[in-house]
């Protein structure tokens, strides 16, 4: 029985030398802000003092955001004030700077909530700029199409007038030759009846 007692002991002391090398090198890393936490896989007991003989206040669920006051290292005890306003003494060994479960989930949760409002926005963003492209696609078909119909129309008036232009100048063409015919026509008819009078009067 006396043997199973000091095994248990020796057991209790080792744990607590390890705990104790652990809350030394945690302890050189606290300082006096509130960007400290109780771990979150425990709940400490709140001291009035730096030490575990006195008087107990309350206790200090794990993840529980605090802020440091003052640390006495010769116990190994630092005092706190938690987030229910209460000053009292826990084990340094207990306290953590890093963000506590509690604190980083809603954090973590909401950061994910915004990134997928973010997403969606981009997704609806996106959504629209394809609309306003396929608008654009149809305005510019619409617009080619146009441009094509008004080119063949510019293209038929274009020939419509050229051979208009060819008729016209035709026109001119025959009206000058039937013109310079019957001029050429008159100059005979008039060269010959001169011709004619002058014996006529001769013989008279």
């Amino acid at each position: 029985m006396l043997r199973k007692w000091l095994t248990i002991a020796l057991i209790g002391l080792s744990i607590q030398v390890f705990a104790q090398e652990d809350s030394i090198e945690e302890s050189l890393q606290l300082e006096a802000s509130s960007s400290n936490y109780i771990r979150d896989d425990l709940f400490v007991f709140l001291h009035t003092g730096a030490g575990r003989n006195y008087r107990i206040l309350g206790s200090v669920a794990a993840g529980t955001p605090i802020t440091v006051l003052d640390r006495n290292n010769e116990t190994e005890f630092t005092q706190i004030k938690d987030n229910e306003g209460r000053t009292g003494w826990v084990e340094t060994r207990f306290i953590s700077n890093e963000m506590s479960y509690a604190e980083k989930i809603p954090l973590l949760t909401q950061r994910l909530a915004d990134s997928e409002a973010s997403v969606q926005g981009l997704q609806s963003e996106n959504e629209r700029l394809k609309q306003q492209l396929n608008a654009t696609r149809q305005e510019l078909k619409q617009l080619q199409d146009e441009t094509g119909d008004q080119t063949t129309q510019i293209t038929r008036l274009t020939n419509k007038l050229e051979q208009q232009s060819k008729d016209e100048m035709i026109k001119w063409f025959t009206w000058g030759g039937i013109v310079a015919g019957g001029g050429v026509l008159l100059g005979v008819i008039l060269t010959f009846l001169p011709k004619k009078r002058r014996r006529n009067d001769e013989w008279m």
